[in-house]
């Protein structure tokens, strides 16, 4: 059987340079989203370029054969409504977070990783039920052989301190059993803690796309794996040449193959 171990390695650890992801799982919660509404054709377009995307299950099925030099496809493992603005059609008055799927039908779907939200700043039961779920999906990820990314999102009324909610999310991370983390910009100082008592692979997410260079070389700095971009990417309906634009500014010396 594949161990969790090898499949990690296909979207993480390149020998040539940091890994670059791209999530766009966000339309579970938010609906169609703008630059992603012809999602196939918008993300193939984007497939050689990238060392893997995030899926929600119903989009992981949805493009086709792939390639052996395109993005390896990683799929999203719960629902929640905390990325819901105040101008969301559907107000949000309690943070929820619903389990999709099971390692299992992760592995079933051709995912060679598992994707899960880590909330804090929320109510106790909600960082409980994280937690909890982060040790299980850890646990049978590594009996199927299927990795586990943990994406701590620190955004919370309940969060004072930014910085120290994303330390406290990347040790809950790894104390559950995850392969890899991903993190909100931290901030510097976070970072360079982050970068001491991590001991798995880590992702940075950028504050913007417009930022993302300088908070990278921040990150890079401090042992980080790579950077992790949202659906935000495709806004413009022009994702692959910023893509391009990106890889040049962020990781010139990376070169997929």
């Amino acid at each position: 059987m594949i161990g969790s171990n090898y499949r990690l390695t296909e979207f993480l650890a390149s020998a040539a340079g940091p890994s670059l992801l791209v999530d766009t799982s966000a339309g579970l919660s938010l609906g169609t989203l703008p630059g992603l509404e012809n999602f196939p054709a918008a993300v193939r377009a984007v497939l050689p370029d990238v060392d893997g995307v995030v899926c929600s299950p119903g989009q992981i099925g949805k493009l086709g054969q792939l390639q052996k030099t395109d993005a390896s496809l990683l799929v999203r493992m719960d629902w929640n409504n905390t990325l819901r603005g105040p101008d969301f059609v559907l107000q949000v008055t309690l943070a929820q977070r619903i389990p999709i799927l099971t390692a299992r039908d992760a592995l079933d779907s051709g995912a060679v990783g598992m994707v899960t939200t880590f909330l804090l700043g929320y109510e106790e039961e909600i960082e409980a039920a994280c937690l909890k779920s982060t040790v299980q999906l850890a646990l049978d990820g590594k009996a199927l052989g299927i990795p586990l990314v943990v994406e701590i999102q620190a955004t919370g009324n309940r969060v004072s301190q930014p910085g120290k909610a994303v330390e406290l999310g990347a040790s809950y991370a790894l104390e559950g059993g995850a392969d890899a983390v991903v993190i909100p910009y931290p901030g510097k100082k976070s970072l360079g803690t982050i970068g001491q008592f991590v001991s798995i692979p880590w992702l940075l997410k950028p504050t913007s796309l417009e930022q993302a260079q300088g908070e990278l070389q921040e990150a890079l700095a401090c042992g980080s794996a790579g950077l992790w971009l949202d659906h935000t990417l495709f806004a413009d309906g022009n994702a692959a040449a910023r893509l391009q634009t990106l890889r040049q500014l962020l990781i010139p010396s990376q070169a997929k193959g």
